[in-house]
């Protein structure tokens, strides 16, 4: 595997801008592993609890994103519209990836405020990219690693896709990942992906929400 930069970017809810900074981690296995990042906060930092304007989430009332990135820089650009998140990809070094968090700013030795996944027995959403591809999903656990990672195709067209869990914890970073390359997954400059009404169930299969660990 290639060293790798993470970056963090958090993004307004009506802020097209991203800040961000890196630090050097070992493998791409790892990247979301490391405890020793340097951050840059942006004014427009997303406050939990706003909710996307393109729908993003059906309940949960909303969630950082954390954009990572490679030593060319950004592995791919976010965008909130109407229709949903749009991610462009730019994965320079063939993968690209996200993590939907509390707070993009604070890393796990910073003391991140995680989520309680416990209850939460699989996610889905709706999904669709500018041309027939794939991408992966992950939980994101505790120590903010990629864990559970699996292949998710898409179309042209926004399909509904599930994604269940594996003994989800009390305190997990982030309540979803999402990225390129690993599984044989599409990585293609200026790949579009958009997603939206993200959603979580429990084991009854009801609709709730992961709660904060504040």
């Amino acid at each position: 595997m290639k060293k790798l930069v993470k970056l963090l970017a958090a993004i307004g809810t009506l802020s097209l801008l991203f800040s961000f900074a890196a630090c050097d981690i070992p493998i791409e296995s790892e990247l979301l592993g490391n405890n020793n990042k340097i951050i840059e906060e942006d004014p427009n930092v997303k406050t939990p609890g706003e909710v996307s304007n393109g729908g993003l989430w059906s309940m949960l009332d909303g969630a950082d994103m954390q954009m990572w990135s490679d030593p060319s820089g950004l592995t791919a650009e976010l965008e909130e519209t109407s229709e949903g998140l749009k991610i462009t990809v730019i994965g320079n070094e063939n993968w690209w990836g996200m993590c939907f968090c509390n707070n993009a700013a604070t890393d796990v030795a910073a003391g991140a405020v995680t989520f309680d996944m416990s209850k939460i027995t699989k996610i889905t959403f709706e999904a669709k990219a500018s041309e027939n591809a794939s991408m992966w999903v992950s939980q994101s656990n505790a120590q903010a690693k990629v864990t559970n990672q699996k292949k998710i195709d898409l179309t042209t067209q926004f399909e509904t896709k599930t994604f269940t869990l594996s003994n989800p914890g009390t305190k997990d970073y982030g309540v979803l990942d999402i990225g390129g390359g690993d599984l044989s997954t599409t990585v293609k400059k200026d790949l579009i992906i958009v997603i939206k009404n993200i959603k979580f169930f429990d084991a009854n299969g009801n609709e709730t929400v992961p709660s904060r660990n504040e």
